[in-house]
Order: C-alpha cells, then sequence, then structure tokens
C-alpha cells in the first residue's frame, strides 16, 4: 500500500541486491540507532552493507546473523516498524528516473487514491507503453496511451483515442484513474494491477488460475505467455512479463 516501505527481493550476502531494495536498507538502517555511523545510499551492496545487517540481526539474538534480509521477515519489519516511506525522504519508485516529476507526483498521488503500490502501476504502464510512458503510443490494434485504452474503453470513460493521445502523460492519468476506480483498494499484488488491465475477471483469483486455455481463440492470441507449453496460460504466467518490468524499474539508473 502506498505509504508503506516495501522491498521485492532480498537483500545482503547471496542476496538479489536489486538496486531500489538496497536504498532501501541503506536508508532505514541510517534511521535506525543500531548502527553508529551511516553508511552509503548508494544502490550497491558492500561489505558495509552486509556488516549493518548483521549488526541489526545481532541485536535480534540471531544466533547466526546471515547479512541478507527478505520482504518481511523478522529484520525488515523490524526496521520498518513504525516507519513509513515518508521518513525516507523524496519517495523514489520504479521507473522514477526515467519519467518527469510532475508524473511521478501524479502517478504517486492517484496510487495513493486507489489503494495501489504505484511501483506497481507504473512498472503496468512501462510493459503497455514500451517503456516510453507515452500517451499517444498506440498498438496495432488501435489500443492508445499509458495503459492502452482501446476505443470501447475510452468511450465509456466519455472520452476518444484521439483525445487522449493528444493529451500530456499527466492529464491522462485523470482517466488512468478512472478506469481504475472500480478496481479501488482491490488491487493489493501486481498481477492483480496488471489483470485489471488485461483480464479483470482475474483480479482476486489465484496466481494458478487459467485466464485462456487451447483450444480457444484467446489462446491462440496469447499463448507466447504460455510459458510450460501446457495449453493453459495461468495469471501467474500472463502477469510474469510485467514484474520483469518491476524489477528492471527498480534498477540503477531507473529506480528514482
Amino acid at each position: 500500500m502506498p505509504g508503506q516501505i516495501k522491498i521485492f527481493s532480498s537483500v545482503g550476502w547471496n542476496g538479489t541486491n536489486v538496486f531500489g531494495d538496497v536504498m532501501v536498507i541503506q536508508r532505514l538502517i541510517n534511521l535506525s540507532s543500531i548502527v553508529q555511523h551511516p553508511i552509503a545510499v548508494d544502490g550497491r551492496c558492500g561489505p558495509a552493507t552486509i556488516s549493518a545487517i548483521q549488526k541489526v540481526q545481532s541485536c535480534l539474538s540471531m544466533p547466526q546473523p546471515a547479512g541478507r534480509l527478505e520482504p518481511n521477515d523478522p529484520t525488515f519489519n523490524f526496521l520498518t516498524e513504525g516507519i513509513m516511506a515518508e521518513a525516507l525522504g523524496d519517495l523514489q519508485i520504479a521507473w522514477g528516473a526515467r519519467v518527469s516529476i510532475a508524473f511521478k507526483a501524479k502517478l504517486i498521488e492517484i496510487s495513493h487514491n486507489l489503494g495501489v503500490d504505484p511501483n506497481y502501476m507504473i512498472s503496468a504502464m512501462a510493459l503497455e507503453t514500451g517503456e516510453t510512458f507515452s500517451p499517444s503510443i498506440t498498438n496495432p490494434n488501435g489500443a492508445t496511451g499509458l495503459i492502452q485504452f482501446t476505443p470501447e474503453t475510452a468511450s465509456e470513460l466519455g472520452t476518444t483515442i484521439a483525445d487522449l493521445a493528444a493529451m500530456t502523460a499527466v492529464e491522462q492519468m485523470d482517466y488512468v484513474e478512472k478506469y481504475f476506480d472500480p478496481y479501488r483498494n482491490l488491487l493489493a499484488t501486481i498481477e492483480d494491477v496488471y489483470m485489471a488491465i488485461l483480464w479483470p475477471a482475474a483480479i482476486g483469483k489465484a496466481n494458478s488460475w487459467a485466464l485462456f486455455s487451447a483450444p480457444s481463440a484467446q489462446y491462440e492470441r496469447n499463448s507466447g505467455l504460455d510459458a510450460d507449453k501446457d495449453g493453459c496460460v495461468t495469471k501467474e504466467e500472463a502477469a510474469a512479463i510485467v514484474r520483469v518490468k518491476l524489477f528492471k524499474g527498480r534498477g540503477a539508473g531507473y529506480f528514482g
């Protein structure tokens, strides 16, 4: 949820160490009173960061501090207890370094209104726009904009594809919010955020839920998403591509 602090992968010794996640942990460590001297907030998990994680874990009476933490494990929960994202300073998100300050602020505001993690929302837009975040980008089927509005969807929202394409990205975000409004506070995972765009019937379903099964025209159009080639595209398989965008957006040069 917006306002809460999240990481999306392990940080520390032999961790995944995605740039943005490391930055968050480094800031949290510096906010704590356990490490006497601040460590560099550089997104790189070097010896100082690992040692600091071990010190935190020693304070938690862990017999063998691993120097690595995971999302929502005891070490992470200890570091974030009672702390909201605003305490880390200027809120940084996936892809934030690749969009304007005004667009980022608008996206965070709308995500807060909808009860959606802004990292999830912007990563879905990165996928839908080919990482351009262009309000006028179109696909071969004529869908347009930040979440690839179809002509039918645009009409339901009281606008047109042509009008949406003429808007700035910040202006078009009002229609993104209007589109997502029926799913307010229902999109707790990145899979559900993407399902709101791709296949709303799957919102709230298990990740193993089948979206498209062979033989069907829908399966044929989406068979490229069937990672295990079992004749069924699950929610998890369909959303795997947006999760890739999330991790890319948390990387150096994108997180900001």
